[in-house]
């Protein structure tokens, strides 16, 4: 039995924004077998659902940061639709903008960074200093060989 595009891709969003039905249900309500509801929605899911696939606890920060960042000018029906429609929880998003907060203001973090900056200057310095000295000894070698050649060597 063939099905048109469109009704493929209504079964998709009924599956994955309206419903909250599974796709065993699906199947037996339409008669399709769970396999073709899986293919369609691979063809079907674009956008928001690309990240439905991956758990909330498998994001990494610029995903974590994005999705703050998206849901927080989104009105209050905008903000529970996104959240279907990406798959994850309210606390989700207030337990990431906690973790933001952490990283971007944390005192530990700015000690340590000041902490190795000035490390980072010293070994700049001592790294200069040696590359002089090296570059000194390597003239110094230049000159005793070039002596060497006009008068000869201590053997002679």
């Amino acid at each position: 039995m063939q099905f048109t595009e469109g009704f493929k891709k209504a079964m998709i969003e009924k599956l994955l924004i309206h419903g909250g039905k599974g796709i065993t249900e699906l199947s037996k309500e339409i008669g399709v077998s769970t396999q073709t509801l899986y293919n369609w929605r691979d063809k079907y899911s674009n956008g928001p659902q690309v990240l439905k696939a991956k758990s909330p606890r498998k994001w990494n920060i610029k995903d974590k940061y994005s999705a703050v960042l998206e849901s927080s000018n989104l009105s209050e029906q905008e903000f529970g639709r996104w959240l279907r429609e990406t798959g994850i929880h309210s606390e989700h998003i207030e337990l990431w903008k906690k973790e933001i907060e952490e990283m971007v203001s944390s005192p530990k973090d700015k000690e340590e960074i000041r902490e190795l900056k000035k490390k980072n200057k010293e070994l700049e310095k001592e790294l200069a200093r040696k590359d002089k000295a090296l570059a000194e000894m390597a003239a110094l070698i230049t000159l005793k060989k070039k002596a060497e050649v006009i008068w000869g060597g201590e053997d002679q």
